[in-house]
């Protein structure tokens, strides 16, 4: 059994994990439709059959050169799906177009007999940030009846195609999301990652990571240290690393921190963090803190995981199922500055910051454990078996 992966030009950390537990399984061949920057991670997979779709460029390029690719982008998806002998075909992070990516190239699919899997990582992404449309919606609903199956990490999620796309239950499957076995890693220790990044060795740092967006909550972390006793909040360093995913949202954190009487403790690098750069921000923080306002499944805790570090988070999405409290990290009751501040006061007098470097251990061991790619590649193989040996 042959299955090919069409990834978006969307998020390679996820992809990399699936291909590598896929990549165990008795598929004959795995073959990759993605970004040319991807093309390196699949070179050791002696399975894998990488096809260049998407074509990295530069910001500033003109409109013929990202017309041109934009074309060549969906020539080469449509070509591989009608050239292609019929096979399992598994598409990610279909909102680029959405009448080109969730109805277009599924029905190409369907119509030339392939089984179509789609990951669903978020249901409705558009609901999420508050900025949904009938548009939004109707394409879809389109996708999530066009395709024979959906993967989605969480049981909320699982609920919430039922209820809201009337999708029946028998067309979704739980699959967790896994561990991220993408990021470089060169073993840097706490005391050089904080030479690295100019921060002295006896503060308490707290981890701000991923993109900047209203619904990750940043301005809710950044206004609780204002909530922190004195002598604690004077000795915390809040270090926020991450890219900007909307303007107005970035000029307002920007302004809440020059105006923050805490600001020479406030850390920012506001920018893509390159692979080679991320493990520097966590092997030199003492905490993640993920004050989500709401959120499906997030990739940044599987990071953090990657790297022992504890995890602040709040009650939304599966985190409280994907957290031990006190050993793995601790949930945030409800979503505000004071609710937060109170949870980073107990977490720097818990028994999980105070024995770290036991913390860190038991994260790693456990996690490695419960997220296994291994695991989820078997899963993902058996639902492709399942499909093709039962026509629908």
């Amino acid at each position: 059994m042959e299955v090919s992966i069409f990834n978006g030009a969307g998020q390679a950390d996820y992809l990399y994990g699936l291909v590598s537990g896929l990549h165990s399984t008795p598929l004959s061949k795995i073959e990759v439709v993605d970004i040319d920057l991807s093309a390196p991670l699949f070179a050791k997979f002696e399975k894998v059959k990488f096809h260049s779709a998407f074509r990295y460029q530069k910001k500033g390029s003109s409109l013929l050169k990202k017309s041109r690719n934009i074309i060549r982008f969906y020539f080469i998806q449509s070509g591989h799906l009608l050239t292609k002998k019929t096979q399992v075909i598994h598409f990610q992070w279909l909102s680029r177009f959405y009448i080109t990516d969730r109805i277009l190239l599924p029905v190409l699919a369907r119509l030339k007999g392939h089984k179509v899997v789609l990951t669903v990582h978020n249901v409705n992404a558009g609901k999420r940030d508050n900025n949904d449309t009938y548009y939004n919606r109707f394409t879809l609903h389109m996708l999530y009846n066009l395709c024979n199956h959906l993967i989605v990490h969480t049981e909320k999620s699982k609920q919430e195609l039922i209820e809201e796309f009337k999708v029946t239950p028998d067309k979704v499957s739980v699959i967790k999301h896994g561990m991220n076995n993408k990021v470089t890693t060169v073993g840097l220790s706490k005391l050089e990652a904080r030479a690295k990044l100019d921060i002295l060795s006896d503060r308490k740092v707290v981890l701000f990571f991923g993109n900047i967006d209203h619904y990750k909550g940043l301005d809710l972390l950044i206004e609780s240290l204002n909530h922190i006793p004195y002598g604690l909040s004077d000795n915390i360093t809040l270090l926020i690393a991450g890219n900007i995913k909307s303007k107005d949202y970035f000029n307002q954190i920007q302004l809440q921190i020059d105006s923050s009487n805490f600001r020479r403790n406030i850390i920012a690098h506001i920018k893509y963090i390159e692979d080679e750069d991320i493990e520097q921000y966590f092997a030199a923080s003492d905490c993640i803190v993920m004050p989500y306002r709401d959120i499906y499944q997030s990739g940044v805790l599987f990071m953090a995981y990657n790297f022992g570090l504890p995890i602040i988070a709040t009650d939304v999405g599966n985190f409280r199922n994907d957290i031990i409290h006190d050993k793995t990290g601790m949930i945030i009751e409800e979503i505000d500055p004071k609710s937060i501040a109170l949870k980073i006061v107990e977490y720097f007098d818990s028994r999980m910051y105070k024995n770290i470097a036991q913390t860190q251990q038991y994260i790693k061991s456990w996690a490695y454990g419960e997220f296994s790619w291994d695991t989820i590649g078997n899963e993902t193989y058996n639902l492709y078996k399942k499909l093709v040996s039962n026509g629908h």
